[in-house]
């Protein structure tokens, strides 16, 4: 396995959202040290919608080479389906990168080395309305492996949609910086055996 991570940091030498300018540094573990090996600057430019963000995405994934651990303090809908599609693994961390390099290529390895866990299946995605969906994260959470909820969520939050109710163990750490962020209008409803969240957006498109 290459011992090379690419973290996105911003100006002040911790993580940043891959919203947010910054740049992209690669590090590689040599005889026990991190190096830096690469570095280039990545802001997004919004300007030219969908298409435009995904060239400078895979631009900057032509850069990184062979390199698919990717660190960031939050990456978030379009990005992330994009890195994902390519292979990458994503890791979500606030803090310089000694705080976390050498957690992320320990847990990176014992990764590699165990058979891949058997995923809960995809949770039914219910249509109740216009606009208007319900799914149930409950399994996805309980399972340890293979599917997660952002893989299940992100989609749906990505596309149109006026309401979506969520029924989960936990609220997702993901979707907590999300809401903190008002991306979205969210309201959680604590239950017997675990949340209900409620995410809206003002209207569908």
């Amino acid at each position: 396995m290459a011992r090379e991570i690419a973290v996105f940091i911003g100006g002040n030498g911790s993580t940043a959202a891959l919203e947010e300018p910054g740049k992209v540094v690669v590090y590689r573990r040599q005889q026990g040290k991190w190096q830096q090996v690469g570095e280039t600057a990545f802001c997004l430019n919004h300007t030219s919608g969908m298409a435009g963000v995904r060239r400078q995405l895979a631009a900057m994934i032509e850069v990184l080479g062979q390199c698919r651990v990717f660190v960031a303090r939050a990456v978030s809908g379009l990005l992330y389906k994009e890195l994902e599609q390519a292979d990458f693994s994503i890791w979500e961390f606030s803090g310089r990168p000694t705080d976390f390099l050498e957690y992320v290529l320990v847990q990176e390895e014992l990764a590699a080395r165990q058979p891949a866990p058997a995923a809960a299946p995809a949770p039914a995605i219910v249509e109740t309305g216009p606009g208007c969906y319900q799914v149930s994260l409950k399994d996805v959470q309980q399972s340890g492996g293979g599917l997660t909820s952002k893989q299940v969520l992100q989609p749906l939050l990505s596309g149109n949609f006026y309401q979506v109710e969520v029924l989960c163990s936990h609220i997702p750490p993901w979707l907590e910086t999300e809401w903190a962020c008002g991306r979205f209008d969210c309201k959680a409803e604590k239950q017997v055996n675990g949340v209900k969240l409620v995410i809206k957006k003002q209207s569908c498109g």
